[in-house]
């Protein structure tokens, strides 16, 4: 690979990276918003798809519970994505 191709790669993934990233974290709220109904959690949605997602986001949900001050954030913002789904 040739040393231009190899800078751009390399300033397209510093870019990317980080944003996928923040679209990983900020997903939650939308699927929670659409998992979650009044009056639970919805009947149409398998046990392995949700265990699937609560894999997917392990990671997350490990850091929200880790830290009280992103927890109170993280109960807003899925909050706010169950009102307006």
């Amino acid at each position: 690979m040739s040393e231009n191709k190899r800078s751009i790669l390399m300033r397209f993934l510093s870019g990317a990276l980080p944003l996928l990233l923040v679209l990983y974290v900020l997903s939650v709220g939308p699927v929670s918003g659409y998992l979650i109904t009044p009056s639970g959690l919805r009947d149409d949605v398998s046990s392995e798809t949700l265990g699937r997602i609560e894999s997917f986001y392990a990671p997350v949900t490990w850091a929200v519970n880790s830290n009280d001050f992103l927890l109170r954030i993280a109960v807003k913002y899925v909050e706010f994505w169950e009102d307006i789904l």
